[in-house]
Parts: C-alpha cells; structure tokens; sequence
C-alpha cells in the first residue's frame, strides 16, 4: 500500500511506451504487458505500479528502482552496474551523502557518466542506495578523492518511505 498517492491505470499506448522504455532502461524488471501498469503522483514523485506494486519513481529523465523491489532480486540477477562501499561510507550513504571516490572498494560492470548505478554494502553485499554515475568507471577507478556518484534514493529516505510493506 502506498500512502497520499492518486494514481491511475496507464493507457495502452502509455503502457506500451513505458514497458519498451523499461526494457531499454532496466531489463531486469522483466515486466509483462498483460499485468497491470499504473501511474501515481506520491508527494511530487511519479511513481509507477506493476500490479499494486510501487516498482518504479521518475527522477529527472531516470526511471528509478524503488529499492525495496530491487531487494526482491538475487543480487546477480540485477544486470545493473554496481559499486561497493567499505562500511564506513554506509551510514553517510543513508544519511543522504553522494558517493565519494574513497569509499569504494569495487566496481562491477561498466560505467558510463549519467549511467543509474546500484550501491552495494561491502559487508551484507546488499543494495543500499542508487545513484547517478558523474564519471565513467575508468575514470573512477584512478580518483582518489572527491564525489564520482550522486545519491538520488537509499533506504529510509523519502521515496522509500513513499510505500510500506
């Protein structure tokens, strides 16, 4: 259940026009045309529903994860480039703080500047966080300082309180 949300059903070309954006943006969603499909405004978020279910938010030009649907994958499952951070990054991270160079332990696939990126807890290796690349992997991997992700959506913050299971 979603709280303050007005939402409705998606047309058939909005929906065909979302699921064709979904499975360029983020295939591991793997969302069906039959189920349904609907559009919410949530505290000024866009918000989207797959049968009930808040999956995506609109944030900018990005269709983001909602983080607690993307809890519901195997981590290997999500064909999403991913950072993980040392622990001592985790409580800045959920505190709203961007990525820092420093922090980073690991990166795994490739990065491309503007690209969504999944933030890992280096100890758990559970999604924390997702942010929006400033840098491509390459040049992130030779920074030794400064912020090289932008945190738009971790755990507790705003849009993950939107919903509650």
């Amino acid at each position: 259940m979603v709280l303050g949300c007005i939402r409705h059903a998606l047309s058939k070309k909005e929906k065909k026009s979302l699921i064709k954006r979904i499975l360029a943006e983020l295939p591991f969603l793997n969302v069906s045309p039959k189920k349904n499909l609907e559009i919410g405004t949530c505290d000024s978020y866009t918000v989207y529903f797959y049968e009930g279910q808040p999956i995506l938010v609109e944030i900018g030009d990005k269709l983001v994860p909602l983080l607690r649907h993307v809890l519901r994958f195997n981590i290997n499952d999500l064909r999403m480039p991913k950072v993980v951070v040392d622990m001592g990054a985790v409580k800045r991270i959920l505190n709203g703080a961007n990525i820092m160079a420093p922090g980073i332990v690991d990166i795994e696939g490739s990065i491309s500047k503007g690209d969504l990126v999944l933030i890992i807890d280096e100890k758990y290796h559970k999604p924390i966080a997702v942010g929006l690349a400033l840098y491509s992997s390459d040049e992130i991997k030779h920074m030794k300082r400064g912020k090289v992700i932008r945190n738009i959506h971790y755990i507790g913050d705003k849009i993950w309180r939107l919903s509650y299971s």
